[in-house]
């Protein structure tokens, strides 16, 4: 390097170049874009994982709950006499939409023996901030009526709407009661559940087995 006054030049008397003021903004501005788009994709991916996780969620819970309700449906039983044994549905006195019956699928919840009673309604959550619905479920013996008047269970909040219709052989119907119309050859059951960020419905119909005791 020869050193000039007031000036650095190289061996061939040429000053060094470098970036100028409108190079580097260039540079930065293009790095800029290609980091947004990355952190773009990076976040559109991440909030499809996102929904997807919570989806499943929602998928896995009806399941469960559709299986459940089915189980105890296929076994439902009603005597053509009697009132310790019915099949009844609709929407309650409070428009609370509701499933009683008997069935044979029993757990060891309600301590009964062969039979139990069993009673699902979707009502308000008062748990949680207002407009939040929660299904309810209650397991008792039909031998102990007293304890059917007993509060049940929080089976699933976040349910947003239930519907139940019955199926007769020619149409269907919103309300039902096997002490004038014994059991149903169909049931449809309809729920919309939250996700995080939106619901989703379902919808399974079940069909009921001829196990009318005589």
């Amino acid at each position: 390097m020869v050193a000039t006054a007031g000036k650095r030049t190289d061996a061939h008397g040429a000053a060094p170049k470098g970036f100028t003021l409108v190079e580097v903004l260039v540079a930065v501005a293009i790095t800029s874009m290609v980091l947004l788009a990355v952190y773009g994709v990076f976040a559109s991916v991440s909030g499809a994982k996102q929904r997807l996780e919570t989806d499943g969620e929602a998928y896995h819970r009806a399941r469960v709950l559709f299986d459940r309700i089915g189980r105890e449906l296929r076994s439902a039983y009603v005597k053509p006499s009697g009132t310790d044994t019915f099949f009844r549905g609709g929407h309650s006195n409070n428009g609370h939409p509701y499933l009683t019956l008997t069935t044979t699928a029993v757990t060891p919840q309600s301590n009964a023996r062969g039979i139990a009673v069993v009673h699902y309604e979707l009502i308000e959550d008062h748990e949680v901030k207002a407009g939040n619905k929660v299904l309810m479920r209650q397991e008792t013996s039909p031998l102990n009526p007293a304890a059917q008047n007993q509060p049940g269970y929080r089976l699933a909040p976040g349910i947003e709407e239930m519907s139940i219709r019955f199926y007769n052989g020619d149409n269907w119907q919103d309300e039902w009661d096997s002490s004038s119309q014994g059991l149903p050859q169909l049931v449809e059951i309809a729920m919309r559940i939250k996700t995080a960020e939106t619901t989703l419905p379902f919808r399974s119909a079940f069909e009921l087995p001829v196990i009318q005791a005589h």
